[in-house]
């Protein structure tokens, strides 16, 4: 994030807010120049309302496109804020109505949102039935999917991995490793989703994840060809990588 050591001898107060927007709204979560972003948008009411610069540490940054129903930050004050119910009233008062505060509240000094998570987890929610106009930000539209062949392979990606191949991410390259706890299908009313359970997840990891399953259910690419993706110890980013929309954010635990 680069915000990771906001915590000084001046800024004593540490807080955490837990909030939620419509990913298709935004340039991603990250702060960009000159673009909206959901760090932007909050940093900037919130150092409104508080009267000091607020930097957020995320518990992870979300990519332009992607949702989030509980996405976790903390901030760091000189001041503490007196009164909590009236700030919330006031950033959702003041935010775009694609963001959503539902929670702030004081923690721990030590606290951070990214470097304290235990696990993540992430929804991403298809339609293989009849394309609805009105959700095509909300859900992926796929047709002819085999989700018996999404159960053959998808486990080939559960435990602990370097997803060197299956990130854009240029920076820690020394660390792609990462743990993913459980990866469930489970059915929709029109269609079905996908969930990861990980203990973190880096950029266009999961996109790249499920493009590949799907890429494997077209015959596209063996359950070998994948193992070998996940084995490589030399960069060989996967071809295959699907849309944002119908991916959310659902949880953060710590």
């Amino acid at each position: 994030m680069g915000n990771k050591d906001n915590l000084n001898n001046e800024k004593k107060y540490n807080y955490k807010i837990v909030f939620s927007y419509d990913g298709s709204e935004y340039y991603g979560y990250a702060k960009q120049p000159n673009k909206l972003t959901v760090q932007g948008e909050l940093e900037k009411n919130l150092s409104l309302i508080l009267g000091e610069e607020v930097l957020l540490n995320a518990s992870g940054r979300t990519d332009k496109g992607v949702h989030a129903l509980n996405q976790v930050a903390n901030f760091y004050l000189k001041k503490k804020i007196t009164s909590i119910g009236r700030v919330l009233n006031s950033i959702n008062k003041m935010v775009l109505k694609s963001l959503y505060i539902k929670s702030i509240e004081k923690v721990d000094p030590s606290f951070h949102a990214r470097i304290n998570a235990k696990s993540k987890t992430y929804e991403y929610l298809f339609n293989n039935k009849e394309y609805n106009p009105l959700l095509r930000n909300y859900e992926l539209y796929i047709k002819n999917i085999d989700t018996e062949k999404i159960k053959e392979i998808k486990d080939v990606f559960i435990g602990t991995h370097s997803f060197m191949n299956f990130t854009s991410k240029k920076e820690d390259e020394s660390n792609f490793i990462r743990t993913i706890y459980d990866i469930k299908l489970v059915k929709r009313r029109n269609g079905f989703k996908l969930v990861f359970i990980g203990n973190g997840f880096m950029r266009y990891q999961i996109r790249k994840i499920v493009g590949t399953i799907f890429a494997y259910c077209e015959n596209k690419i063996t359950k070998e060809e994948i193992i070998r993706y996940l084995n490589k110890l030399n960069r060989d980013i996967i071809p295959y990588q699907i849309d944002a929309k119908g991916l959310y954010l659902k949880m953060v635990k710590y």
